[in-house]
């Protein structure tokens, strides 16, 4: 029972130090030219894009920023996001933008030394998402939700904003419906904790 209390202790130090690094860099990112080729979109969307990737390739592939390979990143891409990441397809469309300018980045940063055979993966794994997102999406309960905040002026390609419509529906939903409704996975728990903890 130690041991495993133990092991959880350490692996929870182990992300939270993988995290730090993403964190870092992804805001050094959000200074870059690179970044501001972005468009508007893109841009409010990039941090966010870069901190789920490093947060599923840790826990799906235990691979910290600088290991990063191709194959988990074409893993993650293709079968974690569409599945995990609740959003609609204007938002999967920005991933490939973003994450091709982070590469790049992080190759002329020194950061990664695979980081252009990455762009290649990124390049070829962004249509196979974008078919599972389309797939996933469609005639879904989260379309119809969707639509909806489209209606109230909500941008549904952003996450925060995604994140007011849960709540908001949220207000209106049985007991019964809510321990029924899909979660956001939302990076942004994470920040707070971390904020709260004097990490920022």
């Amino acid at each position: 029972m130690m041991n495993e209390k133990y092991n959880k202790v350490e692996a929870d130090e182990l992300f939270d130090n993988v995290m730090m690094e993403v964190e870092s860099s992804a805001q050094a990112f959000t200074k870059t030219l690179g970044y501001k080729q972005l468009n508007y979109r893109e841009q409010q969307s990039a941090v966010e894009i870069i901190h789920y990737l490093g947060e599923f390739m840790f826990d799906y592939h235990l691979e910290s920023m600088s290991l990063w390979s191709q194959r988990a990143l074409e893993d993650v891409l293709v079968t974690i996001f569409p599945t995990t990441i609740t959003a609609n397809i204007p938002f999967f469309e920005k991933v490939e933008a973003v994450l091709v300018k982070f590469f790049e980045f992080l190759h002329f940063s020194g950061q990664q030394s695979n980081a252009l055979e990455l762009v290649d993966s990124v390049k070829k794994s962004s249509v196979l998402m974008l078919n599972e997102a389309h797939v996933i999406f469609k005639d879904s309960p989260e379309e119809k939700l969707f639509d909806l905040g489209d209606e109230m002026g909500l941008d549904m390609s952003d996450l925060s904003d995604l994140d007011r419509l849960y709540k908001f529906v949220s207000f209106f939903e049985t007991p019964k419906k809510k321990r029924h409704k899909m979660k956001i996975v939302h990076i942004k728990e994470w920040q707070q904790q971390k904020m709260m903890m004097g990490f920022y």
